[in-house]
């Protein structure tokens, strides 16, 4: 079963457990422009209870509304928990006139710690995914997006990835890619999925690029954070960009622009959850997922059973 509940609804899609919680940026298209987070609050669907969401859930949850939790996320794109559950660690974009940075928001009192702000000297571009591993280390992609939408200044840095390992130092893996994009490791965290957007031409900024839209692989050492070898072709999507992935099991999951592309962890694609919106970004609660759509989030129960 698959309920859409609408909202405005971009990115983030980051579940938490202790408060039942759905939270995602919002578009853009505020006058002006900027960019709030906001939360479904599912609470009274007691989702903690067991993974028989079906029992408890029905088509009245299509009303539900969502509530605003940050009225001004300096362009945030996506983010995700904090190791220990008590914060978003949020994709600052940043604008013409606040930097570009990876923050850490406490759930509580929304206290702001910048955790990355730039590399070697030079500010950041556009962060646009932001990954944690069981270890801590934290991934980021960086593609140049706010520059080409038109709020951010010219880059000073290659579109690239960050990682910023628990207990050492920040390093760039220049990944081969146009656009750096999503994000998503394996369950054992020996490989590091990362999505090629290049230039989707739905920006209007008349920038012409090779266009990639495929996803790619690359060794991840899960001790030490680092990323080698070159890209290892996966697969592409049909429609649109490939955007936010996970992987659940033996299962790798990408956003497209005509639903969830599925694969297993080779690359190799299974099937697709189609969808009649673009799926930007996916959050899995046990057996269940979560995609926001722009103009709402999509709750697909046992998504395993929707694969066609």
């Amino acid at each position: 079963m698959t309920y859409f509940i609408p909202a405005d609804a971009h990115e983030g899609c980051t579940y938490v457990p202790r408060q039942q919680r759905l939270y995602f940026s919002t578009t853009k298209k505020m006058d002006p422009p900027r960019v709030a987070i906001r939360y479904l609050d599912f609470s009274a669907y007691q989702l903690n209870k067991d993974n028989r969401w079906a029992d408890r859930i029905g088509s009245e949850i299509e009303s539900l509304q969502a509530e605003e939790w940050l009225h001004d996320a300096r362009m945030a794109n996506s983010m995700c928990l904090s190791p220990d559950g008590n914060a978003l660690l949020v994709c600052e974009q940043g604008d013409m006139d606040r930097p570009a940075q990876l923050t850490r928001l406490d759930l509580t009192t929304q206290e702001r710690t910048v955790l990355f702000d730039g590399y070697e000297g030079k500010p950041l571009n556009s962060p646009n995914k932001v990954i944690v591993s069981k270890q801590g280390h934290i991934v980021i992609s960086d593609p140049d997006y706010g520059f080409r939408q038109g709020f951010r200044p010219p880059p000073e840095l290659e579109p690239s990835l960050y990682v910023l390992p628990k207990d050492g130092t920040p390093y760039a893996f220049d990944c081969g890619l146009e656009m750096p994009h999503g994000l998503a490791l394996s369950p054992d965290e020996r490989t590091l999925y990362v999505t090629d957007t290049s230039n989707d031409g739905a920006h209007d900024d008349g920038v012409k690029l090779k266009r990639r839209k495929a996803v790619y692989a690359y060794d991840f050492n899960p001790a030490t954070a680092k990323i080698t070898n070159n890209p290892r072709y996966c697969f592409p999507v049909d429609k649109g960009v490939p955007d936010g992935s996970l992987t659940d099991g033996d299962t790798l999951l990408v956003g497209g622009g005509d639903g969830i592309y599925v694969a297993d962890l080779i690359g190799n694609l299974r099937g697709k959850i189609k969808l009649d919106r673009t799926a930007v970004n996916l959050a899995i609660v046990s057996e269940h997922l979560f995609v926001t759509a722009d103009e709402g989030v999509y709750l697909i129960l046992n998504w395993r059973e929707q694969v066609s």
